[in-house]
């Protein structure tokens, strides 16, 4: 009853929040992205891989405002900055997120490519020697920041246990052992990251549960319209279990991913310096609570009710403030 009453003053609190209008966000070095695209085998996916890499990281540049230092591309021919695919690559790119990357970062990781195994040797095909899903694991486990992990590859589901882990996203396109046909998983969610529809609480901004959610409903889609046996279903973790769900299903993971974008949250801006501090204070004690309930999995109940009513009794405040002095 009690949490009840908490999340009640939270919905009140919050509803006077439409003050702050959206402004066009900008870009933070608190967000890091990396995008591997591994072997293709063949010219035809060597063409479609391509493809989807220029997509997202043209859609991080330009929609998600990444800084460029922060965004790490590796590529089976590489261009410009982009680092080739290797294995050895791969580890020097995560090595400097394990030593540049802050605890309240986040780093958002899609592979997209192919992937081979099972669960004792589940990979991601590389350029030359392959990294295994444990192996993976071992490369995550330094960085302090947040993470949230797309495999989108076929023989991708080992990677949602061997990946997981607290206060972490793990997103896979395959949902069981015997899915290991090439996967459309990767086109959908590239697309459902800028999708108007995936927008579900109409907030303005699309969480990695609502880009998940769409494009398991574009794959759906997909093969409705060629007419074929659906051969993939994608997974989502984020209560460090491994066990995960579709997003058809129900099931406690969802809370984390709902809380996770990647962009940044806008704030309004006031010519009166009074109202400009209480907008600030508004937004900075929103982003709080959303990470306390990013936390939530990982704390005590008691521990997390407590940090809660203290946070959203001052935004309770603030917000009431805020609106007297603009008259909302």
């Amino acid at each position: 009853m009690r949490l009840a009453r908490l999340l009640i003053t939270f919905a009140v609190a919050t509803a006077g929040s439409a003050v702050a209008a959206a402004v066009p966000a900008l870009a933070d070095e608190g967000r890091h992205v990396v995008i591997v695209q591994g072997a293709s085998g063949e010219p035809q996916y060597a063409t479609l891989h391509r493809g989807w890499v220029n997509a997202l990281s043209a859609l991080m540049r330009d929609r998600f405002k990444i800084d460029p230092a922060n965004l790490h591309v590796l590529t089976e021919q590489p261009s410009g900055s982009e680092l080739r695919s290797t294995a050895e690559n791969v580890r020097t790119v995560f090595a400097g997120l394990a030593a540049t990357a802050k605890a309240d970062d986040l780093v958002f990781v899609m592979m997209i490519g192919h992937g081979t195994g099972d669960a004792a040797s589940a990979k991601f095909n590389l350029i030359g020697p392959d990294l295994t899903a444990a192996e993976w694991s071992g490369l995550l486990k330094p960085i302090q920041a947040r993470l949230a992990v797309v495999d989108s590859t076929s023989s991708s589901f080992p990677f949602l246990a061997g990946l997981a882990g607290p206060n972490r996203v793990v997103i896979t396109a395959t949902g069981n052992y015997a899915q290991r046909y090439h996967t459309v998983f990767p086109d959908a969610f590239i697309r459902a990251l800028a999708a108007e529809e995936a927008d579900a609480d109409k907030n303005g901004r699309i969480s990695l549960l609502e880009a998940f959610t769409e494009a398991s409903r574009l794959v759906e889609r997909h093969f409705e319209q060629v007419g074929y046996k659906v051969t993939e279903h994608a997974m989502l973790d984020d209560t460090g279990d491994g066990q995960g769900r579709t997003a058809t299903t129900a099931g406690e993971d969802g809370v984390v991913a709902g809380l996770t974008y990647l962009d940044v949250a806008t704030v309004a801006s006031a010519s009166n310096p009074e109202v400009q501090a209480l907008l600030n204070r508004q937004h900075a004690l929103t982003e709080q609570i959303d990470d306390l309930r990013r936390r939530r999995p990982a704390m005590g109940e008691e521990a997390f009710e407590r940090e809660f009513e203290t946070l959203i009794v001052e935004l309770s405040l603030v917000s009431r403030d805020l609106r007297r002095r603009t008259g909302g």
